[in-house]
């Protein structure tokens, strides 16, 4: 017998009105109930009177636990209003509710948080596989119905619900076990630093085809359709990188950089990532991707430490490629995402590429940078497993967030997570 089946028979022993049965199921879930009851009050003197308080109302409603498999997450939620309850009696006031828009996915019927509990769930997010995540970006972010991830998915909807709940008793796992461990705010479960794992949970946006972000992406990439899309990895090995790229792997300021730790860093582009996972066999590269990328500095109207980005990266024979080529499929997709604007093209400079440019459109009489090109030099031919006397390589970097404010009208980068576009 598994323990959710465990639970389930003292549940419905207590149901009967087996009072030795209940206190086994006090005994068994009363560290859970102390932990998220102090994680809430954050005062030691208070959380035993919370969890027992909690545990009387359990049981003089235990008669409207329909699944008594739930009875964990039934309790938990019980814990959090009693808890909630006396620090509003006390008049002090802790959770932030306006500070964080996603919608909590431990449990549908959870609508408060304590800053602790976010942490800890921003954490157990990452455990999650990359299917996972989408699931619970589209669900609780996109606000998708189970309906609409079933269509999605080709699974029946009862199959997305079954997928649901074992992602969220996979997170409440690794959220009770980071309680329980000392019931520390600064413990998470990873050896990754608060704001990273802030930074790394949060949503997708291009996994939302509904957002902004996710409407351009899908523009763009149908101008690159023939291009396979890759993953990249979100955390570089930034050493490895100054080795075999060298110096020429970082142009941003170093106190940009999101520091995991002395050897690795958050991704500043996709270009770092893109060239230390890529490798010529042969065949052309003709690879896109997209994603969150991380830099540090102010937020504003104009600027986040995470934003989204896609990436074009083309390898070929030089005879097949040149930068006329690039540029011909370039403003298409420049028209497809913000048709009949005047272009503007300049040279930049970028330390990985002997040529490069950047793009700007004209709208309302204001130039904007919307993504910058180049040929890239020998050297990053020859890293990527290239020979520089037969290849070229050349690469478009598009910023997501800047096409979409200005293709919807968005005056405000921080409003751009919670958009939607018909």
């Amino acid at each position: 017998m598994d323990d959710m089946d465990f639970v389930k028979e003292l549940v419905l022993r207590a149901q009967g009105g087996d009072l030795e049965a209940f206190g086994r199921l006090v005994r068994k879930s009363q560290a859970m109930a102390y932990a998220v009851a102090r994680g809430v009050l954050r005062d030691p003197a208070l959380p035993e009177d919370a969890a027992q308080e909690a545990f009387l109302r359990a049981y003089r409603r235990l008669q409207d636990l329909d699944e008594p498999r739930r009875f964990s997450a039934w309790l938990r939620r019980i814990v959090i209003t009693v808890a909630l309850n006396m620090r509003r009696a006390r008049r002090r006031t802790f959770l932030r509710l306006d500070d964080v828009p996603e919608v909590p996915v431990l449990d549908e019927e959870e609508a408060t948080w304590s800053d602790s509990q976010r942490q800890r769930l921003a954490a157990a997010l990452l455990m999650l596989t990359d299917d996972e995540r989408r699931l619970c970006d589209r669900r609780y972010h996109g606000r998708w119905s189970t309906n609409r991830l079933a269509q999605e998915a080709g699974v029946d909807d009862a199959v997305i619900r079954k997928r649901l709940q074992r992602v969220r008793d996979k997170l409440r796992r690794d959220i009770e076990v980071a309680e329980q461990r000392g019931i520390r705010e600064d413990e998470v479960g990873s050896d990754l630093p608060d704001k990273v794992i802030e930074l790394l949970s949060r949503p997708k946006l291009t996994d939302l085809p509904e957002n902004p972000v996710g409407r351009v992406l899908a523009l763009l990439q149908a101008v690159w359709d023939d291009f396979t899309e890759i993953e990249l990895d979100e955390i570089v090995d930034f050493e490895e990188a100054t080795r075999t790229i060298g110096k020429d792997a970082l142009y941003i300021e170093r106190s940009e950089l999101h520091r995991v730790d002395d050897r690795r860093i958050l991704r500043y582009d996709l270009t770092l990532p893109l060239l230390l996972t890529t490798k010529y066999a042969g065949q052309p590269l003709r690879v896109r991707a997209a994603g969150k990328t991380y830099r540090l500095g102010r937020v504003d109207a104009l600027h986040l430490e995470a934003f989204h980005q896609a990436e074009i990266f083309w390898l070929d024979e030089r005879t097949r490629i040149d930068a006329w080529t690039l540029i011909g499929r370039m403003l298409r997709s420049v028209d497809a995402v913000l048709p009949g604007q005047a272009v503007k093209i300049v040279p930049t400079e970028y330390p990985m590429c002997t040529q490069a440019w950047e793009l700007s459109v004209e709208v309302e009489g204001v130039w904007h940078e919307l993504l910058a090109y180049g040929v890239f030099t020998e050297k990053i031919v020859t890293h990527v497993g290239g020979n520089p006397l037969l290849h070229t390589a050349m690469g478009i970097g598009y910023g997501l967030e800047r096409i979409a404010m200005l293709r919807y009208g968005i005056d405000d980068i921080r409003r751009i997570d919670v958009a939607r576009v018909a």
